[in-house]
């Protein structure tokens, strides 16, 4: 299946705000955005229905597990026919989704990786590891060059410090066939990396519960027939905001899913999660093969209208989406 990957590509940091804007506003995929649930709605709206204080406790760390990646790097040895080859030795910036799967132990009086410590040695410091698409990081000249942006969960966290950034070390695996990268990460950031560990916390003593979140009253109970599948991601560069869809096909061979769940520019290297299976069910949002349908000539599927339905909303559009299993 042809398709493109979802990077949000701006000229410069230093119009990244507008750019990123602007692009949201007039996204072509998704006109209005109508599908794409805020972090803070659904924190207040939709967890509270779980019944699970350990499901409330993994899907929040699920939530705080995702960021945001801005890359200001494009390596010179992407081959010819690599997505972003025509930007290969620029600062063009573009920007994707990560997650955090890893948190090593906090390490002692070594030298840091953080920039503005230059080498020096840290008294604390949090190392941890992001997967992401290939596509988005290609190598360890680019994860050198990529900030890694926690809890951008809405306009004002970049401006009251709530947003807290972490800096690319290396890339410890990738599988450009696959597109999924690995990518090591770390910072002496007292705040961002205690609470870092307490995120890591949530999510194990949730690894062995079964996720059926059915009573969020987005997505169905835990059918095979079904299988729906939630994203959280970072779309045009902007807060988090999550959607949800269905698995339309699966290729066992390829490892490869597609799915209907809205994403956009920006959602490349996102993790989906799919209910009633447990946190292991890896695979990581690669791109759009294109638009299917609207809702004037074609059925919208089950997921999309009750979800517009819940938020006083039309849904506009279904779109084909695919990633890889890890």
């Amino acid at each position: 299946m042809p398709g493109r990957h979802e990077c949000a590509i701006f000229s410069s940091r230093e119009h990244e705000a507008a750019e990123s804007c602007w692009g949201y506003k007039n996204c072509e995929k998704n006109p209005g955005h109508e599908n794409f649930i805020s972090v803070q709605y659904f924190i207040e709206n939709y967890l509270p229905r779980l019944h699970s204080d350990k499901q409330r406790e993994f899907l929040r760390s699920w939530i705080d597990r995702t960021v945001r990646l801005r890359v200001d790097c494009t390596s010179q040895d992407r081959p010819d026919d690599d997505y972003m080859a025509e930007y290969r030795g620029t600062s063009k910036m573009r920007v994707g989704t990560g997650y955090v799967w890893f948190v090593d132990e906090p390490k002692y009086d070594e030298p840091c990786v953080c920039p503005k410590c230059d080498g020096n040695v840290a008294r604390k410091q949090w190392s941890f590891r992001v997967l992401t698409s290939e596509h988005v990081v290609h190598n360890k000249e680019e994860a050198k060059e990529t900030n890694i942006d926690f809890f951008y969960d809405d306009d004002n966290c970049d401006r009251d410090g709530r947003m807290k950034s972490a800096w690319g070390v290396e890339v410890i695996g990738s599988k450009p066939n696959l597109d999924w990268c690995d990518m090591l990460c770390g910072t002496c950031d007292k705040d961002l990396g205690e609470r870092v560990e307490e995120i890591n916390r949530r999510a194990l003593d949730g690894i062995l519960n079964r996720q059926d979140l059915s009573e969020l009253g987005l997505l169905p109970s835990g059918d095979e027939d079904c299988r729906p599948i939630l994203v959280v991601s970072h779309p045009h560069g902007q807060p988090k905001k999550i959607t949800v869809g269905e698995v339309t096909h699966l290729d066992r061979e390829n490892q490869r899913a597609g799915y209907n769940t809205p994403t956009c520019p920006g959602s490349s290297g996102a993790l989906l999660f799919r209910s009633g299976r447990v946190w292991w069910w890896l695979s990581v949002h690669s791109g759009s093969a294109g638009k299917t349908f609207t809702e004037n000539n074609h059925r919208l599927n089950v997921f999309q209208r009750l979800s517009s339905k819940l938020r006083g909303h039309k849904a506009a559009q279904e779109q084909i989406n695919f990633g890889y299993e890890w």
